[in-house]
C-alpha cells in the first residue's frame, strides 16, 4: 500500500496489476462471484474492480523480517493470539485520518464503546451442507453435495466501494475463517478514464483518494473486521485503544 496525505486528503496509488492482495477482477452485478481479469492483455472497462485483501495488524517478527511494512511500528499491542502486533494497512490509514481531522477523537472513542457491544459474530454462522446424492462420473460412484460458506456484502457506501466477508476454508488446518476484501469499481478511481480501452502497464497506477466525502468507508471497514469473530474483536479494540492513547 502506497499512501500520501496532501490538503487533508489521503491519496492511495496502487498499481494497475493483479498482484498478491491486489486482484482486479470484473462481474455483471455486484452479488456475483468475480473472475481475474487480465490486466496485460484484455482492454480495461467500467464492470472492472479492484478487490484488495486488506488487513489491519501485522505480527512484530513479519515486519522485523520484511515481509511486511508499517509506519507505526513505535506502536505495538498484545493480540487474542498472544503475539505481540503493529497496527497495519486499515489501521494505518484511520491513524493518518486521524492526525488530518478527517475523523475527530470523540468519534473513534464512540467507535470502540460500539465494538465492545458486539455480541454477534459472522464466524458463528452456520455452514449448511446439502443432502447427499449419488452421481456416476467415468462410471465411478460418488456421493455429491455441496457446502454453503456464507458471504456478506455491504453495497451502501458513500463511494460506490463495497466491503465483502467471505467465509473460507483454512490453509492447513480445519475449520473455517472470515475473509475480508475491500471492492473499489474501476469509476471510483480519480483518474480510471487513462486506463479505459487499453490493458496497463508496468508504470500504469490508480489513484484512490479518501476524504469528508467518503471517510465513513474506514468506519464501516473498522467495524466488519470487529465483528468477523471474537478473535477480530479483540484485535480491534487493542488497536483502537493504542490509537487513542497517541491522540
Amino acid at each position: 500500500m502506497n499512501y500520501q496525505i496532501e490538503k487533508n486528503q489521503i491519496i492511495i496509488k496502487i498499481r494497475a496489476t493483479n498482484a498478491g492482495k491486489f486482484q482486479f477482477k470484473t462481474r455483471k452485478t455486484n452479488l456475483d462471484f468475480g473472475e481475474i481479469f487480465a490486466t496485460r492483455t484484455k482492454d480495461f472497462n467500467k464492470t472492472i474492480y479492484l478487490e484488495w485483501q486488506l488487513g489491519y495488524d501485522a505480527i512484530v517478527s513479519d515486519v522485523k523480517s520484511g515481509k511486511k511494512e508499517t509506519k507505526l511500528k513505535s506502536f505495538s499491542f498484545i493480540g487474542d493470539n498472544k503475539k505481540e502486533k503493529y497496527p497495519y494497512e486499515l489501521s494505518e490509514l484511520l491513524y493518518d485520518a486521524i492526525k488530518i481531522n478527517l475523523i475527530p477523537k470523540n468519534k473513534i472513542s464512540n467507535l470502540l464503546k460500539e465494538i465492545e457491544n458486539y455480541s454477534n459474530f459472522i464466524d458463528e454462522r452456520k455452514i449448511e451442507v446439502e443432502t447427499p446424492k449419488k452421481i456416476k462420473i467415468n462410471d465411478v460412484l460418488f456421493e455429491e453435495t455441496s457446502i454453503k460458506l456464507p458471504a456478506f456484502f455491504m453495497i451502501e457506501t458513500t463511494d460506490n466501494t463495497q466491503v465483502e466477508i467471505h467465509i473460507k476454508q483454512q490453509q492447513n488446518a480445519s475449520g473455517t475463517q472470515p475473509m475480508v476484501y475491500f471492492c473499489i469499481p474501476i469509476t471510483s478511481f480519480t483518474n480510471f478514464e487513462v486506463l479505459l480501452g487499453r490493458p496497463s502497464i508496468n508504470t500504469d497506477e490508480l489513484t484512490y483518494i479518501i476524504c469528508d466525502k467518503n471517510i465513513s468507508v474506514l468506519f464501516d471497514l473498522v467495524k466488519i473486521f470487529a465483528m468477523c469473530s471474537k478473535r477480530h474483536n479483540f484485535d480491534i479494540k487493542e488497536i483502537l485503544k493504542v490509537l487513542l492513547k497517541q491522540i
